[in-house]
């Protein structure tokens, strides 16, 4: 792994910045923050409902965890071109430190109104959410959609990017292009394993127009360090060739590292008094036998009503494209017990990781004023074709049978400071 002081140095730069700022301009530093306190009923013994990649999973519970948070966000300014910005999200994660709970520290540099370069740890812009994902506030629903948001583990990089903004049309266009390096945490049915996502590159296009936002991104990388299927491959590599002569072939298709991922999204809102309409679309490409190419979207309505705003949302994730074609051992071989619980287990997990399913929900905001807004939602998520991808699984759970949907139930209280 890369040692801690490396990964650190981005972010200390930026808030070292930070610290100079008082200093230099003692009304320029601004400080705010967010939280939600949510509560959320989700899954079943074996099946648990998936927050995120670097959250446990809820199996069959109530429980404040996956979607409380607590946010401080401190701005400063140092120079009239030159700004610094940190920012702490406190939440529970399967691997927690204070590295992980810093999801912004960036120096920000304007070349001009219109171009502006950052650079230490930034939000990683390849979703609409990119910038506020957990500041509930921000958005309709007690969470972000779980059919498209689950799978996306990465909210932020130490790297860089640059923006250009453009006026077009009666709009206005902005081009952003970045790269770093990020470090996430997956969940597995065994252990939780550090996955370093190294050589991350994209861009990001924005154009707003009246009530409009549209949105389209492309990013791609390779994976520097961690190997999650070692938790279900690490016995299988000692066994004599000649009993599973496929083996080394398929281990070797197992490896994470160097897997290239490529990320595609595309996304449009519209908000004017009474509506607030969003919808995005996402396409993911990766080499990995344990996670084939996923396509996902949503589209997401809501109506106000003076402080009330109803909603509701359909949303759906899909494993596309060829799954992988484990070969069997020889008959003789599956005899042996050893070589068939290893069969099994990789053949179990591999149709595990599929993803087939489609969500309906509903909801409702009520403003309480400015800064707090007290919110309610409901929605089924039918499995088809017995695909269980979405969620996370326990052992056992890999052979239990598939209920037809799940119902989730949250609650959440959400505000700005």
């Amino acid at each position: 792994m890369p040692s801690r002081k490396r990964l650190l140095t981005l972010p200390c730069f930026a808030l070292a910045g930070l610290l100079v700022a008082p200093v230099v301009a003692k009304d320029t530093v601004r400080v705010s923050g967010f939280g939600t306190v949510s509560v959320i009923d989700s899954g079943t013994d074996n099946l648990g409902f998936k927050y995120d990649l670097s959250k446990e999973g809820l199996y069959g519970e109530s429980s404040l965890k996956p979607g409380s948070a607590l946010g401080l966000q401190i701005n400063a300014t140092i120079t009239d071109n030159i700004d610094a910005v940190v920012q702490g999200v406190m939440q529970d994660r399967i691997e927690n430190d204070i590295d992980k709970s810093i999801s912004w520290a960036f120096l920000r540099y304007k070349f001009s109104p219109n171009v502006s370069f950052r650079v230490g740890r930034i939000a990683t812009p390849i979703y609409m959410l990119s910038e506020y994902r957990d500041v509930g506030f921000a958005y309709l629903w007690t969470k972000p959609i779980t059919d498209f948001y689950s799978a996306i583990p990465i909210a932020s990089m130490d790297g860089a990017d640059i923006a250009f903004r453009y006026s077009l049309g009666d709009g206005i266009l902005e081009t952003r292009f970045f790269g770093g390096q990020s470090n996430v945490t997956i969940e597995t049915i065994n252990d939780p394993y550090e996955v370093t996502l190294g050589s991350l590159f994209g861009t990001k296009l924005t154009y707003e127009v009246d009530n409009w936002l549209f949105s389209g991104s492309a990013t791609t990388t390779k994976v520097k360090e961690g190997d999650p299927s070692l938790s279900i491959t690490s016995n299988l590599s000692a066994l004599p060739q000649f009993l599973w002569p496929s083996l080394p072939s398929t281990l070797e298709d197992f490896r994470f590292v160097d897997t290239r991922i490529t990320y595609y999204s595309l996304g449009t809102s519209y908000e004017s008094g009474d509506w607030n309409v969003q919808a995005e679309l996402s396409y993911t490409d990766t080499d990995w036998p344990f996670f084939p190419d996923l396509a996902a979207g949503y589209t997401s309505v809501g109506r106000v009503f003076d402080s009330f705003t109803v909603f509701g949302f359909l949303s759906k994730a899909k494993s596309v494209g060829g799954y992988y074609e484990l070969t069997s051992p020889p008959t003789t071989s599956l005899a042996i017990p050893d070589i068939a619980t290893g069969f099994n287990l990789i053949d179990q997990n591999l149709k595990a990781r599929i993803v087939n399913q489609e969500t309906l929900g509903f909801g409702m905001r009520y403003d309480v004023n400015a800064n707090v807004a007290l919110k309610g939602q409901i929605e089924r998520t039918w499995l088809i074709d017995n695909r269980i991808g979405g969620w996370s699984t326990t052992a056992s759970g890999l052979t239990a049978s598939v209920p037809d949907y799940i119902d989730t139930y949250s609650v959440s209280l959400s505000f700005v400071f």
